[in-house]
């Protein structure tokens, strides 16, 4: 009779907003906001948008703000920018609120329950006149004379979402009467870019911004080490160094690699240099499906002109080269330049120099062209 043996669970997590067991390079980031949470209503920190390229960690970090700030007592509703955002931030924030706040705040809902894979909610409409401001501050008032917050995080954020202006707008609001509430935001550089020029929410303007940038090796060795011993394994030295370098401080990656090797012989309890050298062949291949294919198709023919431009260079490109490479002037090369930046694919070094910001991009384009 054979017996079989229990393996340890993989415990990198390579899937979207799925928070890691152990988050790596942001911990000044999540003091931050937590700071700012624990400071009276008023502090920038309390008003946050993040930046960041696909599988640069913005949702992951929303999360983890959001189970730290909960751990703290604090009401977390997390949504993501659409139609139906305010009507889901409102039924959250009475879940989730419903033992600080008053029958008459929950009228609205009686029962919730599970019908298939979603959830039906059955409601009574109030015969009193309100808005979904009026709504929020009336709880907001409750919570906060309990001495309760509530944290409100805003994934994927896009200015073509009426419901999410409404939202800018009524937390400024908030700010001015200074409620215990906090509202932070991620998004892609394009799309918090539009987002900003908008005249509706400038209040935007004077939030606190944090690009979400290439995470240092000291963190990723720490975090990638940590997490396999956490699972109950080890990892050679050499292929540690590897997996590490291999990532580029890019936190999707981190993830990527680390399932991969780990999965290659699980039944042993060092991860060795060829699991690592297999683990990075295929995270690679995988990220290329997951996140290159998409940002390459979303680039215009000219965006790809300037990139090919720049793999005639190292370490940075400058712009007036850029432009004779393209046979145009350095003006219409600039437009180029600025567009790339917004979409997080090259970063500004320097007065006319720029290089790959996005991890491993400039591989794939010289792949493709």
């Amino acid at each position: 009779m054979s017996i079989s043996v229990k393996l340890p669970k993989n415990p990198f997590t390579p899937t979207f907003g799925s928070i890691p067991l152990k988050l790596a390079g942001r911990d000044r980031v999540i003091g931050d906001i937590l700071d700012g949470l624990n400071n009276s209503p008023g502090d920038p920190n309390r008003a946050t948008i993040f930046v960041g390229a696909r599988g640069s960690g913005k949702t992951v970090l929303l999360a983890k703000i959001a189970e730290e700030a909960s751990a703290d007592g604090w009401i977390s509703v997390n949504v993501n920018a659409a139609p139906d955002m305010l009507d889901e931030i409102l039924i959250q924030t009475k879940d989730n609120a419903k033992e600080f706040l008053t029958p008459e705040s929950l009228s609205h809902i009686t029962s919730i329950s599970a019908a298939g894979v979603g959830v039906t909610r059955n409601v009574i409409q109030s015969s009193r006149k309100t808005t979904w401001r009026s709504e929020m501050t009336s709880m907001l008032k409750e919570m906060n004379e309990k001495d309760v917050g509530l944290l409100i995080t805003v994934d994927e954020v896009d200015v073509k979402i009426d419901e999410l202006r409404t939202l800018i707008t009524t937390f400024q609001h908030f700010v001015r009467e200074r409620r215990d509430v906090a509202l932070l935001m991620a998004g892609l550089p394009p799309k918090v870019s539009t987002l900003l020029r908008d005249d509706s929410v400038s209040f935007l303007r004077r939030a606190m911004q944090v690009h979400l940038e290439a995470i240092d090796d000291s963190d990723v060795r720490f975090s990638m080490k940590k997490t396999i011993q956490l699972a109950g394994r080890a990892i050679e030295e050499e292929a540690l160094k590897i997996a590490v370098e291999s990532t580029k401080g890019f936190p999707f990656m981190i993830q990527l690699i680390g399932y991969q090797m780990w999965r290659q012989h699980p039944e042993v309890n060092v991860i060795s240099l060829e699991d690592a050298e297999e683990g990075i062949i295929l995270a690679q291949s995988d990220i290329e499906r997951m996140i290159f294919e998409t940002t390459y198709l979303e680039l215009s023919e000219k965006d790809i002109v300037f990139l090919k431009a720049m793999l005639e260079d190292k370490e940075y490109s400058l712009i007036s080269n850029l432009a004779k490479r393209m046979n145009v002037t350095s003006k219409y090369a600039g437009m180029y330049r600025k567009r790339l930046i917004e979409q997080g694919i090259i970063v500004s070094i320097g007065h006319g120099k720029v290089a790959f910001g996005l991890p491993m991009f400039r591989d794939y384009i010289k792949h493709r062209v």
